[in-house]
């Protein structure tokens, strides 16, 4: 990542057309779980996007590009549901349906089977929001533990704790009972 930043701090386009593929579909996500609207979730990732090409130098004291990406979208995406929300009230937000996330595409996902599936990404949708937030930009998008921490200005703690809940939540949906012995596996931090 350091490379890609360099390259765009000089005003390589594609290094910065790279950047934009490696992280719009995971910011829009993270944007559509903010504001649970598509075409508002877009704009906040587009302008984002705009934001670090027009203003590349703003990139030199970023330490960490995703965590950067992640805080400026969450940022954004705040300020939208300040601006709209009145006209949300209004509107009724309750009534907006949010996309559910397909898990990621990996050999394991094509062998479970539809229900399953299914089974799974409800499971997960009934999770209380900040903790299928949290569950989601570390199972689905591969952040670290202390990168979501950073994004969501709480403590690595408060992440383990949510996780333990998610897990804990999705193997009781599951019916998965709970003398199955599970492995234990080490915290990305």
């Amino acid at each position: 990542m350091p490379v890609l930043k360099t390259r765009i701090l000089q005003g390589d386009e594609a290094a910065f057309t790279r950047l934009y593929e490696l992280f719009y579909r995971r910011l829009y996500s993270f944007s559509l779980s903010l504001v649970r609207v598509s075409d508002i979730a877009n704009e906040v990732v587009e302008d984002v996007f705009m934001k670090v090409w027009t203003s590349q130098s703003l990139l030199r004291n970023v330490e960490n590009l995703s965590v950067y990406l992640y805080v400026a979208v969450k940022n954004q995406s705040l300020n939208r549901l300040s601006a709209q929300a009145r006209e949300w009230m209004v509107s009724g937000l309750d009534n907006l349906e949010p996309d559910v996330a397909v898990i990621n595409n990996d050999p394991y996902t094509f062998t479970v089977t539809n229900e399953m599936l299914n089974r799974v990404n409800h499971a997960i949708d009934q999770l209380p929001p900040r903790c299928k937030m949290i569950f989601k930009l570390i199972r689905e998008d591969g952040l670290k533990y202390k990168e979501v921490a950073a994004i969501l200005n709480i403590s690595v703690n408060t992440i383990d704790v949510q996780m333990a809940t998610a897990v804990k939540r999705i193997s009781e949906a599951l019916g998965i009972p709970k003398n199955i012995p599970q492995q234990q596996s080490a915290k990305k931090i």
